[in-house]
């Protein structure tokens, strides 16, 4: 995993080029390399390309970034894992093409002379990419199907600039926190993360999951949707085994986050299954906070049954102090989301992991919310909206509608995906581990998982409780306590550390959110929800982040 920066159009000087590769080595401490060409053409163009590389195929310098095919003068910078690499480099050398490294990077930079756009609907992987073809002069992006990998882009007249960050857009000062965007703080304040395809700041969206486009300085193209690769029926026994080996793969052992629950235990089984020797666990516990929901000993439970190498850390509220002026440098843009995982991520990190598995996706592919079996859309969406937001009833309302529009479909799973997953769960996990030079992997967003679950319908999902395929799977992998027991969700202790400290007074964030139209009595009814049910404080919580994050 790494960050990447792109620019067609005006350079950008040597001095902001170091800031945006400081801005972005914490998603790559291993290597950092650029390539700068003047395109000579009549709006004297140049093209930028920055990377920082986190090493996990191929260690060698062999595998830095940009990488270049001179004989075809294709540059190439990616972020991602390429899953299915080693059976594109068998088909790319059975036509001739010879490799000089066991990058996936190269297999991609071969991958794309050979077979163009058509290779993005070949690939089985994480990816964000962009390609300068200095033949054509046109500069490819694309980004895989779910979106996993961020790609943010700025588009000016002809000239594009894309990132895996919004730090490196602030960083090249292309954007910057005195100019939010509207929309997407309006739908902050009523979803608690921004909503695809807006960002925080103004003047740079995300790029849409599953597309490519082909830049160059003749006309603004609009992102292309590529197919994805087709897939062979199996039984789901067989899929979960499969994508638990195609994503175990690297030059770095995997780890996991391993909770009490069905998701992460599952994933830590199949694990056990495939690979011979120690797996690494960790799990988050908590110490003098009342109120936390301490799965810790159900993860040991696991662990045990399993004989992973496992790990309990316990956060206390000095940690949790500790913590937080790291984790709003690491989220990259607001989220009521995202300090749970950044908890764990850290103590994944110190404990020496580099790769570990989530089980993010199974509750959205799999039916593990409640709300999933409810018979109306909108009903559906409209449950994920947090109260308090200081909007009219009328743009709350639009909002709703909007994202209705662009889930596309009115499947529970393909909201969830489109919409929590995408927007908040996604993005969040990635800034945080990323920041910290840690790749996030996510077996259960494997295609053909994803296309199984989309041809089961809601009954069979729910017909024995939330997640009935899964729990079927699991009835001879996991101890009896983990397959009975109820969704509990990670949900961190955060309201009396709120209400306890001076910096995070409503009567302050009512002073500091004054300058962004945020209406007081929203702020001063968000703090007293908190007090009547401290387990929601995410409602408060979402006005904190974003105070303190404007400030920095």
């Amino acid at each position: 995993m790494c960050g990447l920066f792109a620019r067609f159009g005006s350079a950008i000087s040597a001095a902001h080029q170091e800031l945006v590769l400081a801005a972005l080595k914490g998603r790559g401490p291993n290597a950092q390399g650029s390539h700068l060409e003047c395109l000579n053409d009549k709006n004297n163009n140049w093209i930028t390309l920055l990377h920082t590389r986190l090493a996990i195929q191929d260690l060698s310098p062999l595998g830095n970034q940009p990488m270049v095919c001179p004989e075809a003068k294709l540059w190439l910078v990616f972020n991602g894992e390429i899953y299915n690499q080693w059976e594109l480099r068998q088909e790319l050398e059975r036509c001739g093409i010879c490799f000089r490294s066991n990058s996936d990077t190269e297999v991609l930079l071969h991958g794309y002379r050979h077979w163009g756009a058509a290779l993005w609907g070949k690939l089985n992987g994480i990816f964000a990419v962009a390609i300068w073809d200095g033949m054509r002069q046109e500069l490819c992006l694309a980004r895989d199907s779910c979106g996993v990998k961020p790609l943010l882009w700025q588009r000016q007249g002809t000239a594009v600039t894309v990132a895996s960050e919004l730090s490196a857009f602030e960083a090249a000062s292309l954007a910057s926190r005195r100019k939010l965007s509207i929309n997407g703080l309006q739908s902050y304040a009523l979803w608690g993360a921004v909503e695809a395809p807006y960002t925080i700041l103004e003047g740079v969206e995300v790029f849409p999951a599953g597309h490519y486009v082909i830049c160059n300085s003749h006309a603004q193209q609009a992102p292309q949707p590529f197919a994805a690769p087709l897939t062979v029926p199996k039984p789901l026994d067989e899929l979960l085994a499969q994508a638990v080996a195609r994503q175990a793969i690297g030059n770095q052992p995997v780890g996991l986050f391993l909770s009490g629950g069905l998701d992460s235990g599952l994933l830590a089984a199949l694990l056990r299954k495939h690979q011979q020797g120690p797996i690494h666990s960790l799990a988050i516990g908590f110490e003098q906070l009342p109120g936390a929901v301490d799965e810790t000993n159900l993860a040991a439970l696991t662990a045990n049954h399993l004989q992973l190498s496992h790990q309990r850390v316990l956060i206390t509220a000095q940690a949790l102090e500790a913590a937080f002026e790291p984790f709003l440098a690491a989220i990259d843009q607001p989220s009521i989301d995202g300090f749970n995982t950044f908890l764990v991520a850290q103590a994944a990190r110190a404990q020496g992991m580099v790769v570990a598995f989530s089980g993010l996706g199974a509750d959205e592919l799999f039916y593990g919310y409640g709300h999933m079996g409810w018979p109306k859309p909108l009903q559906r969406l409209a449950c994920r909206r947090i109260p308090a937001s200081g909007l009219t009833p009328w743009r709350k309302h639009s909002l709703l509608r909007q994202r209705a529009e662009r889930c596309g479909s009115t499947g529970a799973s393909n909201q969830e995906c489109s919409s929590y997953m995408a927007n908040t769960l996604l993005r969040d996990s990635d800034a945080v581990t990323m920041a910290q030079g840690l790749e996030l992997r996510v077996p259960f967003l494997d295609p053909d998982l994803i296309a199984f679950a989309k041809t089961k319908s809601a009954v069979e999902h729910l017909s024995a409780g939330p997640k009935t395929l899964l729990r079927q799977q699991a009835q001879a992998l996991l101890p009896t306590e983990i397959l009975q027991g109820p969704k509990r969700g990670f949900n961190l202790p955060l309201s009396p550390w709120l209400s306890s400290n001076k910096r995070f007074s409503p009567s302050r964030l009512v002073h500091k959110l004054a300058q962004i139209d945020i209406p007081a009595q929203a702020i001063w009814r968000s703090w007293y929800l908190m007090q009547l049910s401290p387990r929601r404080y995410a409602t408060y919580w979402r006005w904190v982040v974003l105070s303190e994050w404007l400030s920095k």
